[in-house]
């Protein structure tokens, strides 16, 4: 028992520490103007996973509100489309973006590689920030 134990405090540690909410961008355009002379100002990549006891009881899920920073919440299901859209917003803000286009929402889940008793949940948003 103390052994599963052990093992089961490294695999939460492990979780934890892998960063379950990420925010890319990319902003090398090259003079590229999009939508009727719209400037790009960035590409954005937004990815919050976490993962539930038998698909519905969230164990640990990304922590919105610092992305890419290795925080994770417990027992509180963070993988939502309203979370990242909250961290589209501030990455929009601090780019000095005034519009969002091409925005792209994929949600996916796995659960085969736990004989499905834990299920990852992992929430996709892309999107090009204009001036």
């Amino acid at each position: 028992m103390k052994q599963f134990l052990n093992s089961t405090m490294a695999l939460t540690l492990l979780f934890c520490l892998s960063g379950c909410a990420t925010v890319k961008t990319g902003r090398n355009f090259d003079g590229l103007r999009v939508e009727e002379g719209a400037k790009p100002v960035a590409s954005v990549a937004i990815e919050n996973y976490g993962y539930y006891l038998f698909g519905f009881i969230p164990l640990i899920a990304g922590e919105p509100r610092y992305p890419n920073a290795f925080m994770c919440t417990i027992f509180s299901d963070s993988v939502t489309p309203q979370n990242n859209m909250l961290m589209l917003s501030k990455t929009a803000q601090k780019a000095g973006a005034k519009k969002v286009i091409n925005l792209r929402v994929y949600e996916g889940w796995t659960g085969s590689f736990s004989f499905w008793i834990i299920w990852k949940k992992q929430l996709y948003t892309g999107a090009l920030l204009t001036e």
